[in-house]
């Protein structure tokens, strides 16, 4: 029984970091985004440091929840195979899908005493960056959702395709970009 309980509270920690993570992301590329030379290098110290992070809560995420789902003998279910593919393709989002444009926003320097380079912030507002952390923010929600409602498998599908196409759409830029407001 302890030994539930401990997987239970590791789910839930890997979760809050999960969350946490994903702030750190936004608000790094938010302030990247911005004309101002002192958070850069701190945004992008944490944006190098993430991965390690959120694959930490992704494993403990992952390694908790199979065990629970083992414990209670709900693999079968629906939320549970399409929260666990979900996280899989949060993963894929995460890594692969934006890898080279992080690792161009990574490379940069703040070598400009008056300011970040224009390119800095050209990269860190990449629409591909803006769409895979909404996306991801909006997939590890109703990931929260299905655990927590547990529906059949229709509606858990139906449930991450929403998620999916509610990040899609408010990456979507409206009107002039932070670029365009700096100049």
């Amino acid at each position: 029984m302890m030994f539930r309980s401990v997987a239970l509270f590791a789910h839930v920690v890997g979760m809050l970091v999960l969350f946490v993570g994903l702030a750190f992301e936004w608000l790094s590329l938010e302030s990247l985004q911005r004309s101002y030379p002192a958070p850069a290098a701190s945004a992008i110290a944490v944006l190098r440091a993430l991965p390690r992070y959120m694959a930490g809560a992704v494993a403990l995420i992952v390694v908790s929840g199979v065990y629970l789902a083992a414990r209670v003998g709900v693999f079968d279910l629906g939320w549970v195979r399409v929260s666990l593919g979900s996280m899989v393709g949060m993963g894929i989002l995460g890594g692969p899908v934006i890898r080279s444009q992080m690792a161009r926003v990574l490379r940069t320097r703040d070598d400009d005493r008056q300011g970040m380079p224009s390119s800095v912030r050209i990269d860190a507002s990449h629409p591909l960056l803006r769409a895979s952390l909404r996306t991801r923010v909006a997939v590890a929600l109703a990931i929260v959702y299905l655990m927590i409602g547990k529906p059949d498998l229709g509606e858990s599908l139906l449930i991450i395709v929403a998620a999916l196409a509610a990040g899609a759409v408010t990456s979507v830029p409206l009107g002039r970009t932070e670029i365009e407001h700096s100049a």
